[in-house]
């Protein structure tokens, strides 16, 4: 059981995710921030062309953890996971991956400019999670499918 103190800490970050939402709705609307893996790459074309070349425009710390959360919430919502219920400002539970920090990478994405994409940071997440998972539950036989299929077609 849970402690109200954790659920708190650990829903903060989805709340700044929702915050951070509403807020682009109003400045950025034309960038449909909708918790798709298809929005990353709007987001990310949008610091880009507002905040490139690297170090032009000081960035605001609010700015920084908004995006880490709104990344975070993508990643939950579509690959799984959950913030971490102590507060820590990380994600646990994705397949049998370390946590994930999703705010960290919002800083490198704005340290780095593109090579540290939060479009490719999820990407890459989802192709380990699912390599992980396919490695840890290996198919148990080849009855099923079109091998399945095939092989009753054959068999006398």
């Amino acid at each position: 059981m849970t402690s109200s103190a954790n659920v708190d800490s650990s829903s903060r970050y989805r709340d700044e995710a929702g915050q951070f939402l509403s807020v682009m709705g109003e400045v950025a609307s034309e960038l449909c921030l909708d918790y798709s893996k298809e929005s990353l790459q709007r987001l990310d074309q949008f610091i880009s062309d507002n905040f490139e070349p690297v170090g032009s425009k000081a960035i605001a710390d609010s700015l920084l953890q908004g995006i880490g959360c709104y990344l975070g919430e993508v990643i939950i919502r579509n690959l799984g996971g959950e913030w971490d219920e102590s507060g820590k400002p990380e994600i646990v539970g994705l397949s049998t991956l370390p946590p994930i920090q999703p705010i960290e990478k919002a800083h490198q994405r704005f340290q780095n400019g593109r090579q540290d994409s939060l479009a490719w940071y999820y990407h890459s997440l989802a192709k380990k999670a699912y390599e992980m998972e396919a490695a840890n539950n290996p198919p148990q036989n080849n009855e099923g499918g079109l091998f399945g299929f095939l092989s009753s077609l054959f068999k006398k």
